[in-house]
């Protein structure tokens, strides 16, 4: 028999590690655009709106992927 499906996993079907490998990237590439631009002056911006532009990412690419 199959089991429901808990509402909270938010990643099913994929399994926990891939989620977690889309998370970790997501967060490194946006935390390192933000960065670069902020070094480079082209944009002043603040190193939290990395972390979330990271998250929003994070979850639209493992709701894509799943």
């Amino acid at each position: 028999m199959v089991e429901p499906i808990q509402s909270w996993k938010f990643w099913h079907p994929l399994p926990f590690w891939q989620a977690f490998v889309i998370a970790a990237v997501a967060q490194v590439v946006c935390q390192l655009a933000v960065v670069a631009l902020d070094k480079s002056g082209v944009v002043s911006l603040p190193i939290w709106v990395g972390s979330g532009l990271g998250g929003v990412t994070m979850f639209l690419a493992i709701r894509f992927f799943a």
